[in-house]
């Protein structure tokens, strides 16, 4: 899985392309953790170019969601297809994440 990062407004943002499964699940925890050990507790999630994203990503995203709020942060969800919107609503996510449009529309939330 490939996964781009930048900065802005002092928030990390992170474009994972492709399917979330059990190995990409493993490349962007890895990521979004050493992010957060350098000190990054706002981050935004694209999930534009995610077209899949199973029970272990979701794990991954529950749990740095956890860590972030424990530490003053957050973690926003911004872009996911309607496929993707879908499987948060579903499992109840959608309570817990905030879901946006855009970036745009995430980075002026924090």
């Amino acid at each position: 899985m490939k996964i781009t990062e930048s900065t802005q407004d002092n928030i990390r943002i992170f474009r994972p392309q492709g399917r979330v499964d059990s190995e990409g699940a493993v490349d962007l925890e890895i990521t979004l953790q050493e992010a957060f050990e350098a000190g990054s507790h706002h981050m935004i999630l694209d999930l534009s170019q995610v077209t899949y994203i199973n029970s272990a990503g979701l794990r991954i995203l529950a749990a740095r969601l956890t860590q972030n709020q424990g530490s003053g942060g957050d973690l926003l969800v911004a872009s996911p297809s309607q496929k993707i919107r879908r499987v948060f609503q579903i499992i109840g996510f959608d309570r817990f994440f905030r879901l946006f449009d855009s970036v745009e529309s995430a980075v002026q939330a924090f």
